[in-house]
């Protein structure tokens, strides 16, 4: 049975998480109310990172201990097991954000270091680099500036903060890597099938499939999925599918057969029964009341949720 519990953001229920979501606030927020600790918990389809700039806290990350004392990042790839006893007069932010949005912007940076990155996490000591600090808060402030803007451009802003803090994460684990101060998780099955599903979602390969392409076995592999995300690995295709296609009916203006097309479903009635067994909508209706997603992103929520 999984003990572990799973939300889209720590104390909110499972649901489906809006293809460009994002969310920011100050560790205070939500940690003050929950008397400093955030119980052991996971993120299915959420990146996030956690910036200390004061204060002290105890880590777990997937098994492991560790004491951050500001200032310090870190970052926990979505289904990474994780929670935090903060010290109470700590400070700094939490900013979560889409796995597929994340990964959306590093494919358009094209940078094969920053594909790696959004499926690491890592803790990295930051005190001998006040300067990145620095520049990590103000990206932070920034983010939460222009989510409470409507003004042209606050998207691109937005977009531009986000892959910058990526950017700095990536050379902050490399240089702790060479001095052995990064904390990072290591591979395995688990993320070699995610890694898999993102390069093969749209061929409608069967589960044996997969195992077979990851040399293992399928009950090797259902195991690996369950124990990292609770979730089977159909179940974990599913999603990534029905995620891809609530992407495609938001933010281009292809008609629902090309969509199912796309996705490989060569029958669209069938793609719309999939689509409404996952998300409550059909196609069109999924369209019609998410309809303000095709000219704007949604609004990041900055609230305490």
């Amino acid at each position: 049975m999984n003990s572990i519990p799973s939300f889209n953001l720590y104390l909110d229920g499972d649901g489906i998480v809006e293809p460009r979501f994002l969310h920011i606030e100050t560790i205070p927020m939500r940690s003050r109310e929950n008397d400093w600790t955030i119980r052991p918990h996971r993120h299915p389809e959420l990146f996030q990172f956690l910036l200390l700039t004061a204060g002290a806290a105890d880590m777990q990350l997937e098994g492991s201990t560790a004491r951050l004392v500001a200032p310090a990042l870190t970052a926990v790839a979505p289904n990474a097991i994780h929670g935090y006893v903060f010290r109470p007069d700590t400070e700094g932010y939490v900013l979560t954000i889409a796995e597929a949005y994340l990964t959306e912007l590093v494919k358009h940076a094209d940078d094969a270091a920053a594909r790696d990155a959004v499926r690491t996490s890592a803790i990295v000591p930051l005190a001998e680099d006040l300067r990145t600090v620095e520049e990590i808060r103000l990206a932070c402030e920034r983010v939460i500036l222009e989510s409470r803007r409507e003004q042209a451009g606050k998207n691109a802003l937005v977009a531009a903060d986000l892959l910058r803090i990526l950017g700095l994460f990536i050379r902050l684990t490399e240089s702790a890597r060479e001095s052995k101060n990064a904390a990072a998780v290591p591979d395995n099955l688990f993320e070699r099938f995610r890694t898999l599903v993102e390069e093969c979602f749209r061929n409608q390969l069967t589960i044996k499939d997969y195992a077979e392409r990851l040399a293992t076995s399928e009950r090797t592999l259902r195991r690996a999925t369950q124990t990292c995300s609770g979730r089977t690995p159909l179940e974990i295709l599913k999603q990534r599918t029905l995620l891809e296609a609530q992407r495609d009916l938001l933010y281009t203006a292809r008609s629902v057969a090309e969509v199912a097309y796309g996705l490989g479903f060569e029958d669209q009635a069938y793609f719309s029964r999939f689509f409404a067994a996952g998300t409550g909508l059909t196609p069109t209706q999924f369209r019609k009341q998410h309809k303000s997603y095709l000219t704007a992103t949604p609004e990041p929520d900055t609230a305490n949720v």
